[in-house]
């Protein structure tokens, strides 16, 4: 009898096998989305935004240095500094347009949201994970076939949902991540979940349940 005991538990544990499957495909996402962000942001400061305060402040330096009484008897010298003054005003107007053409502040910013949405995700799937372990955790309520039965039809209908709501997210990106940097960090393993805030339930955990509860058998 134990042994069956042992074989619907593993088959409930394999429920949270495919619960983190989904799990790391948000961590995933979520870590994409959160790097994404922030080389977008990044290349948004150096290339346009820094830029363009730079230069933006330059011409208005001098402008007012044309228009100041230092030049006044300088002729030649203010007219140069107006002209200089007015070929950085255009330079300013130049990188701004591409500025808006390349967009790095808005996908920076759907990029974060996106990374919001996932994090929040991955909140809901830990918990509800939780919830699923500490049920298996109480054998003698866990023995009944209607507390068994009801619990795992929340469980996947709970997945299913969640699995709607992954593909609901992903047809709403309007940008792609760059290729090229994203296997980068693919290959520095950047995006794999990490130990800290992202914990997963891995099948050395599901054995060590096991154990625990049937030290016996296992």
């Amino acid at each position: 009898r134990e042994h069956d005991i042992i074989n619907d538990l593993q088959g409930d544990l394999d429920h949270l096998t495919h619960a983190r499957s989904l799990l790391s495909q948000v961590y995933y996402r979520q870590n994409m989305y959160v790097m994404s962000a922030q080389y977008c942001d990044a290349q948004d400061l150096t290339k346009y935004l820094g830029p363009v305060i730079a230069v933006t402040g330059l011409s208005s330096f001098l402008g007012f240095m044309a228009a100041s009484s230092l030049l006044a008897n300088m002729d030649q010298l203010r007219n140069l500094t107006s002209l200089v003054a007015g070929f950085l005003g255009i330079m300013a107007t130049t990188i701004t347009a591409l500025r808006n053409a390349a967009k790095f502040d808005v996908k920076a910013e759907t990029f974060r949201g996106a990374a919001g949405q996932y994090r929040l995700l991955a909140t809901r799937l830990e918990e509800r994970m939780r919830t699923h372990r500490m049920l298996i955790a109480d054998k003698e309520n866990w023995a009944k076939p209607s507390v068994r039965e009801a619990e795992i039809d929340n469980f996947n209908k709970f997945f299913e949902n969640n699995y709607r709501i992954v593909l609901t997210a992903q047809s709403e990106m309007k940008y792609f991540p760059p290729g090229a940097v994203v296997s980068k960090w693919k290959s520095a393993k950047k995006l794999l979940p990490n130990e800290i805030d992202q914990p997963e339930v891995d099948r050395s955990k599901q054995l060590l349940l096991l154990k625990q509860h049937y030290p016996s058998v296992v």
